[in-house]
């Protein structure tokens, strides 16, 4: 009787917990505003206007934008956030894909981007890239 108690209490506990994950959302990126352009890694073969991705190894959506955004034909430099831990943390990134366009002449982030590619995210990003 005392095991069966048991086992009624933790699966309780991991139902309330399931329950609180859902209410409280999936977490929430503050995308930067600024960044520091030459710190990301983009140069002049990215263009004036250049993209990042944030990205993790097992992160199915990053590899979408990779895919659409190599498909489209736009230059991106992809920062994997285990590799390079300390720019993600810099830019506040705590999830992935995160994906910016950037003005490199001043760091602007024109645009950015926390979830999976559709055609309406890559269509922004390669006009404000042709612009």
């Amino acid at each position: 009787m005392d095991r069966l108690l048991i086992v009624l209490a933790v699966l309780a506990l991991v139902g309330a917990a399931v329950a609180y994950r859902r209410l409280r959302g999936a977490p929430q990126t503050t995308l930067p505003a600024r960044v520091d352009p030459l710190q990301l890694g983009l140069d002049a073969s990215h263009g004036d206007t250049a993209v990042v991705a944030f990205s993790g190894p097992l992160c199915h959506a990053c590899q979408q934008w990779g895919s659409e955004l190599e498909s489209a034909g736009i230059p991106f430099r992809k920062i994997d956030v285990l590799h390079e831990a300390g720019l993600a943390r810099a830019y506040g990134v705590t999830h992935t894909p995160v994906v910016l366009v950037v003005d490199r002449a001043d760091g602007r982030v024109l645009a950015g981007y926390d979830d999976a590619p559709d055609a309406t995210s890559i269509g922004h990003v390669r006009e404000l890239v042709a612009a």
